[in-house]
C-alpha cells in the first residue's frame, strides 16, 4: 500500500504493509514491547516497523499524518484472520504444527511452560520452534514432524520469519489446549499445599515449576529424567492426579482414625 507524505512543499511516496500477514513475528514483537513505552514511541515504532518511511522523517511528521498512518495500520490489524495454519513454509522448508497436541510429550510441554513463565512475549520464537518442526513424512493432509530433542536455537531464529498471523493462530490454538489441561488436571496444578514461607516469597512449586513435576515422576532418580521427558504429557498427568488423590485420601483416613 502506498502513502504520500508532503514535506517542505514536496510530496514523497512510501510503502506500508498491504495486510497484517506481511508483518513478521520479529516486527510484531517490537510492536508489543513498544506498547509499554508510551503513545509517541509506540507510534514511531509501529510506523518504522510497518513501512519504509525513514526514521528521520517519522520524527518530523505532523500529528495529523501520524494519526492517519496509525488508523490505517490499525484497520489492517483488525481485519487479520486468527486461524491456525498447520503447515508453513520458510526459506523453502516445510514446517508442521504439532499434529496432535494430545500426543505432546511432557518434555515438550514442560519446555513451553518454562518459556511462558519466563515471559511469553520474550520467548515467542522459541515457543514456535517447539510447536513447529520440519515435516519428515507426508501423505495427503497427514504428516509427521521431526522428533523433539530440545535443540531449538537455530530453528528459533528461523521462526522469527513467521508472520504475526501465523504466530497468533498457533498461540490461540495452543493456549486453548493449555487451558483445558489446567482445568482437567487441576489437582496436579493446585498449589494449596505448596504455600510460601510466610515472608512474601514465592512458593516452592512456583520457584521450581516443571522441574518439580519431573522430579516427582523420576521418583528422585535423575537417571530416569531423559526417558520421562519422552513420555506422554496426558499419561504423566493422569498418573500424578491419581498419586495426589491417593495421598490426600490416605491423609483423610489417617486424620479420621485419630
Amino acid at each position: 500500500m502506498k502513502v504520500k507524505i508532503k514535506k517542505d512543499g514536496k510530496s514523497e511516496t512510501y510503502n506500508i504493509i498491504d495486510s497484517w500477514s506481511d508483518v513478521t513475528m520479529e516486527s510484531w514483537m517490537q510492536l508489543i514491547k513498544a506498547k509499554d513505552l508510551g503513545k509517541a514511541e509506540d507510534a514511531k515504532t509501529s510506523i518504522l516497523a510497518l513501512s519504509d518511511i525513514p526514521d528521520t522523517l517519522i520524527n518530523q511528521l505532523s500529528l495529523k499524518d501520524v494519526a492517519i498512518l496509525m488508523e490505517t495500520m490499525g484497520k489492517l490489524q483488525s481485519e487479520q484472520e486468527i486461524l491456525l495454519k498447520k503447515v508453513i513454509y520458510i526459506d523453502g522448508q516445510e514446517y508442521g504444527f504439532h499434529p496432535n497436541l494430545d500426543d505432546i510429550t511432557i518434555g515438550e510441554y514442560a519446555d513451553i511452560e518454562t518459556m511462558i513463565k519466563s515471559g511469553l512475549e520474550d520467548n515467542l520464537p522459541e515457543l514456535m520452534a517447539v510447536l513447529f518442526r520440519p515435516i519428515v513424512d507426508r501423505k495427503g493432509e497427514a504428516y509427521k514432524i521431526q522428533a523433539y530433542d530440545g535443540d531449538i536455537t537455530e530453528r528459533a531464529e528461523v521462526m522469527k520469519k513467521m508472520s504475526s498471523e501465523q504466530v497468533q493462530g498457533a498461540l490461540v490454538f495452543f493456549l486453548e489446549f493449555r487451558t483445558g489441561i489446567i482445568e482437567q488436571y487441576a489437582i496436579v496444578f493446585d498449589e494449596s499445599n505448596n504455600k510460601g514461607n510466610g515472608r512474601g516469597s514465592e512458593s516452592f512449586s512456583e520457584k521450581w515449576g516443571w522441574f518439580g513435576v519431573l522430579h516427582r515422576l523420576c521418583n528422585q532418580d535423575i537417571s530416569k529424567l531423559e526417558a520421562i521427558t519422552k513420555m506422554s504429557l496426558l499419561e504423566c498427568l493422569t498418573w500424578l492426579s491419581y498419586e495426589t488423590d491417593l495421598n490426600e485420601s490416605k491423609q483423610v483416613k489417617s486424620y479420621d482414625s485419630e
